[in-house]
């Protein structure tokens, strides 16, 4: 009989107590970055009620755009002349609403009892579950933050599958390869080249970095095909009709900082209202180089003034901090007296946590970011609608853990359940203010 508990008691097998280390470890990171702690810190938080004003469109926070300060600026005759009838300032407004995403939590009675206590298993798995959701759940936060709110993870360059419920996948390098795919056992949806929803319900099994490769089990049954999208789960739930587009995923940093001048954002045109369009710098496969950085150093304080530029900050992957950082280690002539020491060249601000500085702007580093891009934002523009804080989902008494149920009799299942709620959409009050670097250059072996 199907049943509403997913987990197997056989999961917490290896950690239960015969003759084995009496230490848990583990493989996945488990903090977020400085940047979304500077990010999380900066940003504002607006709790919102999620009404609708029209069929289908959410619309619950609205930030004003000034478009023009208004006022006439002509020539005039002072001998009698007409002054003018003048102008009056002209505004817009982006929408923005909440998106409501979870992460749940199925654990075994068996699992429970045989490891509540230090004598039968190195970790409760109970308590140890609890205390990991919410730093699970603000990794998945970062995660969604580095998207353009199409909920894509990952891109496949080719596969080596057959038909059937899984996919083996070669992913592409250039932006994407493995970086957003939270890991072993994570859930995903896929979705063809085109951007239709093509099997659900896979989890991945195999992530195998040497060759850059992700199988996918679980999954109803198709035909895996190169160009196929690695998405975010339940998007959409009509295989060969669900179609992941802007919009479908929360808001992320890419949905503000992109390099397109066409369509809309928050509901306001690009064409009636193009300061909305963010400064761009081709690097045409070209290290990240101080002379890129002015030139949208340049394009920035053209755009806004030169008080936009002193809030910036950057954003990048390892890679593009590797490939500034190293680029300069090269000595033409080094003059060595009686009393010379040796002097380290190796750069400082190397480690993951470190900021480091590159055309006066303090950048910030995140696994999760695109390897082939770097962008400036203002942290201060930037925002959060939502309907509450990220917590566990609780009943008004306060119960927050609660037992599962048979799907098919209805009865009790033996085991328990919890959950933690987001419902957190990003916003940006100033989308022209930043500058978006692509197209740069991968270190070799990034």
């Amino acid at each position: 009989m199907a049943s509403s508990i997913g987990a197997y008691s056989s999961q917490v097998v290896p950690m239960m107590l015969e003759q084995v280390r009496p230490k848990l470890s583990y493989f996945l990171a488990q903090k977020q970055s400085k940047l979304m702690n500077l990010i999380n810190k900066a940003a504002e938080k607006h709790n919102v009620s999620a009404f609708t004003d029209s069929p289908g469109s959410v619309r619950a926070w609205r930030v004003p755009v000034l478009l023009n300060m208004g006022g006439d600026y002509q020539a005039v005759s002072l001998d009698g002349g007409d002054l003018g009838s003048g102008s009056f300032m002209n505004t817009a407004a982006m929408f923005f609403g909440t998106f409501e995403n979870d992460l749940a939590y199925n654990i075994p009675l068996r699992a429970i009892q045989g490891t509540k206590d230090p004598k039968q298993a190195v970790t409760n798995a109970l308590q140890f579950s609890i205390g990991q959701a919410l730093k699970e759940m603000a990794l998945y936060n970062e995660i969604g933050f580095f998207q353009d709110s199409t909920g894509q993870l990952a891109t496949a360059a080719s596969t080596t599958s057959s038909p059937g419920t899984t996919a083996v996948y070669v992913l592409e390098t250039a932006a994407f390869s493995y970086i957003r795919l939270r890991g072993y056992n994570t859930l995903v949806d896929i979705y063809d080249t085109g951007g239709v929803l093509r099997a659900t319900g896979g989890r991945i099994s195999v992530i195998n970095f040497a060759t850059n490769t992700v199988t996918i089990t679980g999954l109803s049954s198709f035909t895996p095909a190169a160009g196929d999208l690695i998405c975010f789960p339940m998007m959409g739930t009509s295989v060969g009709s669900s179609t992941t587009a802007a919009g479908s995923w929360r808001n992320g940093l890419y949905t503000f900082n992109s390099t397109s001048t066409s369509g809309s954002l928050g509901g306001l045109a690009y064409s009636s209202a193009y300061e909305l369009a963010t400064p761009t710098v081709n690097a045409g496969t070209g290290y990240y180089t101080p002379a890129i950085q002015y030139a949208g150093k340049a394009q920035l304080i053209q755009r806004r003034d030169e008080e936009a530029y002193s809030g910036v900050v950057g954003v990048c992957h390892p890679a593009q901090q590797a490939s500034y950082l190293l680029q300069g280690l090269t000595i033409s002539n080094w003059f060595r007296g009686p009393s010379d020491k040796m002097i380290d060249l190796a750069p400082k601000s190397f480690n993951y946590s470190d900021t480091f500085q590159a055309a006066d702007v303090p950048h910030y580093v995140s696994r999760y970011a695109e390897k082939d891009r770097v962008d400036w934002i203002n942290p201060s523009n930037f925002g959060w609608t939502q309907l509450a804080d990220i917590d566990f989902v609780q009943t008004p008494e306060g119960q927050r853990i609660f037992i599962g149920h048979n799907a098919t009799t209805g009865n009790p299942a033996a085991g328990f359940q919890f959950y933690i709620l987001n419902t957190r959409n990003l916003y940006s009050v100033d989308p022209g203010c930043g500058v978006v670097f692509y197209g740069l250059k991968i270190p070799s072996g990034l």
